[in-house]
């Protein structure tokens, strides 16, 4: 998280750009084609460096960050972990690179088993795109149909400024979909 801001003073606003960008790496890690890993206290929004040889003498109050300030992000993994345990094509392996942007900072890719399908939407950029994000590729990768948000990674509960689908079902047509993209967030949509 400190690097996320810096070495910021993690108060106020650059707390919560420093937990935004954390959720987003985290999902990525999660939601994406790979094994998962989080450092511990991660989830809680540890600050102090890491220490091997002294490690008892500074390490963090995991427990009293959980029910504190780090309450937001704990809750963030929780849900997060609890979805990947939910959605089949998480577990699975395939995945298609739908959209990637380097100069909006923005990556979306698809991931699906049997017939049921996701698409997550990820942006390290910072500021939202509040009128959507058009994602285009072709009619297999994106078929027409209706994709409901079913997580976002800027909700209230979260820490976040709530930009986002609100759980809405957006329609794709002709390969393209265009939903709300909160800024260094994430949304999944599941197709319906």
């Amino acid at each position: 998280m400190v690097t996320a801001v810096n070495s910021a003073p993690m108060v106020g606003a650059t707390r919560t750009a420093a937990e935004a960008r954390c959720r987003v790496c985290f999902g990525l890690s999660l939601l994406s084609a790979a094994t998962p890993m989080f450092f511990m206290a991660e989830e809680i929004g540890a600050q102090r460096p890491y220490r091997y040889n002294d490690f008892l003498a500074n390490r963090e109050d995991i427990l009293g960050e959980r029910t504190g300030s780090g309450s937001a992000l704990f809750r963030f993994y929780q849900d997060l972990i609890t979805l990947n345990g939910r959605l089949k094509p998480i577990r699975g392996g395939n995945i298609d690179i739908l959209h990637q942007s380097n100069d909006n900072r923005v990556i979306a890719f698809k991931r699906w088993l049997a017939e049921d399908q996701l698409i997550v939407i990820a942006s390290l950029n910072n500021d939202a795109f509040a009128s959507g994000y058009r994602i285009a590729k072709d009619m297999l990768a994106i078929p027409d149909g209706e994709w409901k948000e079913i997580f976002n990674s800027d909700a209230w509960t979260y820490g976040g400024q709530n930009v986002g689908n609100g759980g809405a079902t957006l329609a794709s047509t002709g390969g393209a979909l265009n939903p709300i993209v909160p800024a260094n967030g994430f949304v999944v949509l599941v197709k319906q």
